[in-house]
């Protein structure tokens, strides 16, 4: 029976409670109804359980199955081939699981149908069993030495080689064959450099590779080491996106061959229909990127159990477990939860009651998380590094909603929302542009849009080769530019002129901010006008001499105008200078940029801490507004505690339609709300760890 579309949650998980909390009287939104799209196409809950070769000794399927269900879950993650077949393979070169006592694939994935539980099938295609891998050499992954790793008895395969290429279609034939799977997921895809005891191997000089490389860059030699300066390099980065896109497209052919309905999920963008993230634990930014940059994809962000690679059997703090799932739930994603071994043999347990309580929330609320979209006025381009990470920091911590987008989106590629629909768009530290998304970013100032770019925007080119000179013409500076390599003792002065435009917040206590990141010097063209003014090395000490003496008028802060839009450059990586000592200054200075010369226009306005974490959301239906709340406190140093609970966070929210209900789904209360000036008002009196404010209307 394959899963085609969602049951209603009662059939999906019998276990699941009627709303009955809920004290409005339309049901319309508490009962999902079925719209014919596909399992994955809705905000799913799934369970990943990883076996292990001797988890087939012990497996029950009806334990197995009923532990799946109890948790909330509606897609199970199930390990089907690869390196390690739990089915009884007829093929030559795939190992069979010799622990394997019956079809336990088939067996599961019946029990799993029956209840209305989607079945993934988990692949792994980057590494084979000694027992074959030798028998075939030119499979095979090979290091800088001509040697072969063999880690734990499975040998690296190169995905350039005939056995992720042509033998894993093979293998993916007679699993979809055999089984009615509801989706494909595969693991470690791409280029690997490193084993599992994080052993760097290098970049892989096999003869697959070696002849594919020269075809594909016009004759260059594989590097031999990963050098960002390197020219032959970034073609090599080119080039491994390119051959993991092409492999993956003819995969998801194959696989859709099969059925249409089946979902392919992995690591990478191309052929997938869900795109799987692990192990980066911020959650909010994982699922906004995906979420808000493709239209045709869904993402999975993994809540990954364990404590790393070494550690695999302890569990995560429990509360730093609930705290990524809630990042998920409350942006619109899929809830996703991976463990080693199954539900039922975890001997570190202190973190499912609290995962388990947040299945089992979405579950009986999964109508409001279905059909939403982000109405954030900002969007920040994803980029790689502190400076991403310091900036969407700021964001987060003022309350200010903000969407993602993956740097693809620059391009011609089709999105949920245009770059042009977006305010105001945030670059941090975007060096690598193509010409043509220069193009696009000028031509989005000057027809009327806002950019607030940090760092070195546009001197380099699309592979990250430099090219010493600024290309926006949008940023109102002459191409040329001054490199100031990162030094101690450099500050910029704010001037008294500055207060008079930069006001907020109120900058009325700093006079100085500390530099100490790489900075450039910009020479303005007449249109833009600059803020703030670098104080050369300074001395530092000793004491007595810790005093500057001279304070110029190179400007920190530079605002121009071009056509009808605005762009603000901050020349140096003020993001990166945030996310390494968290300094107000550092962050009063983004929010002054977006407040004061961008004129960034608020639609939710939230009086809370700033580890009051929010997400803005309206349904399609434009029937409610989704304001989600994720309490963040409890965190000392690496310890993730009960969240300390927060009172009276106050909520100003423009609705344009007319409010009839608030209601705040985790506690089951509805709030008094009030109507001023095209604002609607109301306090949430109390959050512990998480609430979802359903405003209807």
């Amino acid at each position: 029976m394959k899963i085609k579309t969602f049951l209603a949650p009662m059939l999906l998980v019998g276990i699941l409670v009627s709303c009955t909390q809920q004290t409005s009287t339309d049901s319309s939104l508490t009962d999902p109804v079925d719209d014919g799209k596909l399992w994955y196409e809705k905000p799913f809950r799934l369970v990943q359980t990883n076996l292990r070769e001797i988890d087939a000794i012990t497996l029950d399927p009806e334990e197995y199955v009923s532990m799946i269900k109890d948790f909330g879950a509606n897609v199970a993650l199930f390990n089907v081939g690869g390196i390690v077949a739990n089915y009884p393979s007829g093929l030559e070169f795939e190992y069979v699981n010799p622990n394997l006592r019956e079809d336990m694939v088939g067996r599961v994935l019946e029990l799993l149908h029956e209840e209305g539980i989607a079945m993934m099938g988990r692949f792994d295609f980057s590494k084979m069993n000694e027992k074959f891998a030798f028998e075939n050499p030119d499979w095979l992954y090979k290091n800088v030495k001509g040697e072969y790793v063999n880690y734990n008895g499975q040998v690296h395969a190169c995905i350039n080689g005939p056995y992720q290429q042509e033998y894993s279609l093979k293998i993916l034939s007679e699993a979809l064959g055999r089984y009615d799977l509801d989706g494909v997921f595969f693991n470690m895809i791409g280029y690997p450099t490193r084993d599992y005891s994080h052993n760097y191997h290098g970049i892989c000089q096999c003869d697959n590779c070696q002849r594919r490389f020269a075809e594909y860059s016009g004759g260059m030699k594989l590097p031999t080491e990963e050098d960002n300066s390197d020219p032959v390099f970034n073609k090599y980065r080119e080039f491994k996106q390119f051959t993991i896109d092409e492999l993956f497209t003819k995969t998801n052919k194959l696989i859709k061959s099969f059925g249409e309905d089946i979902a392919v999920c992995t690591y990478t963008i191309k052929g997938v229909d869900i795109v799987r993230q692990e192990w980066d634990y911020h959650g909010s930014d994982n699922v906004k990127l995906d979420i808000n940059s493709w239209t045709n994809r869904t993402v999975a962000n993994t809540m990954v159990h364990f404590v790393d690679y070494p550690a695999r059997h302890a569990g995560v703090w429990p509360h730093l477990a609930g705290r990524r799932l809630i990042q998920n739930m409350i942006h619109g994603a899929p809830l996703d939860y991976y463990m080693i071994g199954r539900l039922e043999n975890q001997e570190d347990r202190a973190l499912i009651p609290v995962l388990k309580d947040i299945f089992h929330f979405h579950a009986e609320n999964e109508a409001f998380f279905t059909d939403v979209h982000s109405d954030a006025r900002v969007v920040v381009i994803r980029k790689n590094g502190n400076e991403f990470k310091g900036l969407i920091r700021i964001l987060s911590e003022n309350h200010i909603p903000y969407d993602i987008m993956h740097p693809n989106c620059l391009g011609p590629v089709e999105t949920p929302k245009k770059l042009e629909d977006y305010d105001i768009i945030v670059l941090p530290d975007y060096r690598n542009l193509s010409d043509k998304e220069v193009q696009r970013l000028d031509k989005y100032v000057e027809n009327g849009g806002k950019i607030l770019a940090t760092g070195f925007p546009s001197t380099e080119d699309k592979l990250g080769n430099p090219l010493e000179k600024i290309r926006l013409k949008s940023a109102g500076v002459e191409e040329s530019y001054k490199l100031y390599p990162q030094e101690q003792g450099r500050y910029f002065k704010v001037f008294p002129e500055d207060k008079e435009t930069l006001k907020t917040p109120s900058m009325n206590d700093i006079d100085i901010i500390y530099l100490y990141v790489d900075f450039m010097e910009c020479t303005l063209k007449e249109s833009a006008k600059g803020y703030l003014g670098l104080i050369p090395m300074a001395m530092y000490g000793p004491p007595e001499k810790c005093y500057y003496t001279e304070v110029t008028e190179i400007p920190g802060v530079i605002e121009n105008t071009y056509g009808e839009g605005k762009f603000i450059l901050i020349p140096w990586q003020v993001g990166d200078h945030y996310e390494y000592k968290s300094h107000h200054a550092h962050s009063m200075i983004v929010q002054t940029a977006l407040n004061d010369l961008l004129d960034l226009e608020y639609d939710i306005q939230v009086d809370a801490s700033p580890l009051l974490e929010i997400s803005y959301l309206k349904s399609d239906s434009e029937d409610y507004t989704l304001i989600g709340m994720n309490n963040l406190s409890g965190q000392v140093g690496t310890a993730y505690h009960q969240p300390v609970p927060m009172h009276d966070i106050e909520v100003d929210v423009k609705i344009e339609k007319p409010v009839r209900n608030i209601r705040l789904l985790k506690s089951g209360e509805n709030v008094r709300m009030t109507n001023t000036n095209g604002m609607t008002s109301f306090s949430v009196p109390v959050l512990h760890e998480y609430e979802v404010v359903i405003v209807e209307y």
